[in-house]
């Protein structure tokens, strides 16, 4: 693998976890507007935020230490892994929300 690709993708997530952090993040209108919005989008600006700077560091890693390429893609899970945890933590936490969401969203196009 390429530490300048890993790198270029690192700071698209990184860049992608900042803008979600400051609110900016393309969701589903029936997402929008609701009082557990704003945590939601934290939520998913954290995950991609862990997951680009791990990446980032794991470029470093890579550059200072020759390895296997199932090494490399070891290291790469490894480095995803908080990413992953923190992922799954917040989608626990927010599936009560989009479960409400989604059957509130149903329930207004079903009576038109």
């Amino acid at each position: 693998m390429s530490v300048i690709t890993l790198w270029v993708i690192s700071v698209f997530w990184i860049l992608y976890g900042i803008a979600g952090l400051l609110g900016f993040e393309n969701l589903p209108e029936k997402y929008k507007y609701k009082s557990w919005t704003s945590d939601y989008i934290r939520m998913n600006g954290i995950c991609k935020l862990l997951l680009g700077v791990g990446w980032f560091i794991l470029g470093f890693a890579l550059r200072a230490f020759s390895l296997s390429l199932p090494q490399q893609w070891g290291l790469g899970l490894l480095f995803a892994l908080p990413a992953v945890g923190y992922g799954l933590y917040a989608d626990r936490k927010t599936k009560d929300w989009r479960r409400q969401a989604n059957r509130e969203w149903r329930e207004k196009y079903k009576n038109r």
